[in-house]
């Protein structure tokens, strides 16, 4: 009591310190009544063991120490669920940290949130983006914002015009397989996740300006300065920046000093040039999505009697509101595709028994010779969605490694109601759809850490909504269709001839979670890494070999992929590249003679190349039980058949 006395009369005597110690005293309580407010919000609802002082950041600490550092979010959530039994939705209480979260793993919950009665996308989710991509992005807006922009890029998403994309994905494998056989020669190791990145980002860098940027082949700058832009945002990767934000925002700012300029010269020239040649883009058949979102800025400018007809420029607004987008749709439109390939290479990896599933079922639908199957994609797309066990391999990995979570905001008052119970999920409430856990969770997903494709093959459907890899609802993924048609095609033109390894993997010799024990087979690898979604931890690194190509079983040998032939005028023989040609003229198949028959060369017009390997030039005798080429353009007899 005599020490508050004194403090009392000091502060008297000095009404400087009286006024600061009042504001201090003011802020504290101040303080201290929210967090009051907080905890008691939480302590009745579904979630781990709250502390009055802590929250839940303790435990939230308890569980990321179990796993790697900068663990994607979804892994951390799915973890709290299984260990503390948490079905259907759960509260987290991360104040002053985060925001306060509502975790939602029911899929007739997240359809209510999402397909019955969508909710807006929460405020967190346009802070985040503006960060990296600007203000605006298709992926945080609301409203008519939303609606304007969904609208706009829709029809590129279109299944008639996907189908129309398969050439132009074709020709880009073509070129990611021309780089796997320069690693395979080498045997070196390699990022999958950076190889994958250049091929998925010069597919989508097509559609977005209908002209290629060759990632590939000469690099892109372009694709530097985004991926740059996500490591910035994270601000975890790099240690010079995690803990400076001077620095961080110097070097955001030579990124978009280098990014800008040449995507503003693209808008603004395509602009003037629809303009000018007064060509307002089709929505049915877009050249691009630029053009798509330049389509109303056209048609009000060539619009006769139009005010705007006056002004052919684009205004500072509309052109921020592009470069946003188009940023949105290139970090978007790369980053998750990427990101998958790079999963299911890892599973297919340990699974040799679902490739040769894959492999069958490609050679039944599109046959064993690769330029044939090759062709037939080009001719008929449509082929693609015939391909049930590659579809259900693609989707099984989507499952097990799903690239993040939505997160909605509810309106004041909204409530949920989960077995009988009625809870609240308004106060501000980061609502996040956490796909992840459904995903893992033995009630939807029987034995979920099991790599098995045929579920989604087997007698009982799996209902639509168990599946929250690409969202549902009018707010689902607008490139889903896109992106499954590209792993497709990505499978089809290299399980057939590749074989991946992933480099240094170091199981755990016991799981360190609940909800899985892939770390067994895989080690920390299986713990998303977060960037601007679920990435691969360490880049994916990988090792790729030749496959031994298959031979047919039965009546016929099948083609295998086309190769070049190079005759020798000194020799007895014919050279056989040990790397495939697309564009040769002659097909190969195996041939085991189980007896003495006579093969012959039945075409002879073929491509020149290196290196050469034995095989057959002129009619001859094959020695039995021997492993030879010959090239025909026929199936070859049963071996020990009449010859």
């Amino acid at each position: 009591m005599d020490f508050f006395n004194h403090v009392v009369e000091f502060s008297l005597q000095r009404p400087v310190v009286a006024i600061a110690w009042t504001a201090v005293t003011a802020l504290v309580l101040q303080v201290l009544y929210r967090g009051y407010r907080q905890r008691k919000f939480y302590r009745d609802l579904p979630g781990p063991p709250h502390n009055w002082l802590l929250g839940h950041l303790k435990v939230m600490g308890e569980i990321a120490a179990l796993v790697p550092p900068n663990c994607h979010p979804q892994v951390y959530y799915t973890e709290i669920a299984r260990r503390y039994n948490l079905d259907g939705i759960f509260y987290l209480d991360l104040w002053p940290v985060g925001p306060g979260s509502a975790v939602i793993a029911d899929p007739d919950l997240l359809d209510q949130i999402t397909v019955r009665k969508p909710l807006a996308q929460h405020p967190m989710a346009d802070e985040f983006l503006a960060s990296m991509l600007g203000p605006g992005s298709i992926g945080g807006a609301n409203g008519a914002l939303w609606k304007r922009l969904h609208n706009a890029m829709n029809p590129a998403f279109s299944w008639t015009h996907i189908r129309n994309l398969t050439g132009l994905m074709v020709d880009e494998c073509m070129q990611f397989r021309r780089n796997l056989d320069k690693l395979a020669e080498t045997g070196e190791v390699f990022s999958m996740e950076q190889l994958a990145a250049k091929l998925i980002f010069d597919v989508i860098a097509q559609i977005v300006f209908n002209m290629p940027l060759h990632a590939q082949t000469t690099g892109s700058q372009d694709l530097d300065d985004l991926r740059e832009l996500i490591v910035l945002v994270e601000g975890q990767a790099d240690i010079t920046i995690a803990y400076n934000p001077v620095e961080r925002w110097w070097r955001r700012r030579k990124v978009l000093g280098r990014l800008h300029p040449p995507m503003i010269n693209k808008i603004h020239e395509r602009f003037e040039l629809l303009i000018n040649e007064k060509i307002v883009p089709s929505r049915k058949d877009p050249a691009s999505i630029l053009d798509l979102m330049l389509r109303e800025h056209v048609a009000e400018r060539t619009e006769e009697g139009s005010e705007k007809a006056k002004n052919t420029a684009l205004s500072k607004a509309d052109e921020q509101l592009l470069l946003t987008n188009i940023k949105s749709l290139l970090v978007g439109g790369h980053g998750t595709t990427t990101d998958s390939i790079c999963f299911i290479y890892l599973l297919l990896s340990k699974a040799p028994q679902v490739v040769e599933k894959m492999l069958q079922e490609h050679t039944e639908q599109l046959g064993a010779d690769f330029q044939t199957a090759i062709d037939i994609l080009v001719d008929a797309p449509e082929k693609l969605q015939q391909l049930p066990y590659t579809d259900a391999v693609v989707k099984e990995a989507l499952r097990m490694f799903p690239v993040g979570f939505g997160v909605r905001e509810a309106p004041a008052g909204a409530t949920i109601t989960y077995n009988g119970r009625r809870l609240p999920i308004d106060n501000g409430l980061a609502l996040s759809t956490q796909g992840h856990d459904v995903h893992y969770n033995p009630r939807f997903f029987p034995n979920p850490t099991e790599f098995k494709p045929e579920r989604w093959l087997g007698p009982e459907e799996i209902p639509r909504s168990y599946f929250r890899t690409f969202g549902r609802g009018p707010r689902a993924c607008l490139g889903q269709n896109l992106a499954t048609n590209e792993l497709k095609i990505i499978l089809i033109m290299t399980i057939r001839h590749y074989s991946f390894e992933c480099a240094g993997l170091k199981p755990n010799p016991e799981p360190k979670t609940v909800h899985t024990d892939l770390d067994k087979v895989y080690g920390d690898i299986v713990f998303q890494e977060l960037g601007l979604e679920g990435k691969p931890r360490g880049g994916m690194m990988m090792t790729v070999k030749k496959r031994q190509l298959p031979f047919a079983k039965g009546d016929t040998y099948l083609p295998a992929v086309k190769y070049g032939l190079e005759f020798w005028q000194d020799a007895s023989s014919v050279g056989i590249p040990s790397y495939p040609r697309h564009h040769s003229r002659a097909s190969l198949s195996f041939v085991r003679a189980s007896a003495i028959f006579r093969a012959e060369i039945l075409q002879a017009q073929v491509d020149a190349v290196d290196p050469p390997l034995r095989a057959v030039r002129e009619p001859s005798i094959i020695p039995a039980s021997a492993w030879v080429f010959v090239a025909r353009q026929a199936p070859l007899p049963r071996p020990g058949a009449s010859h």
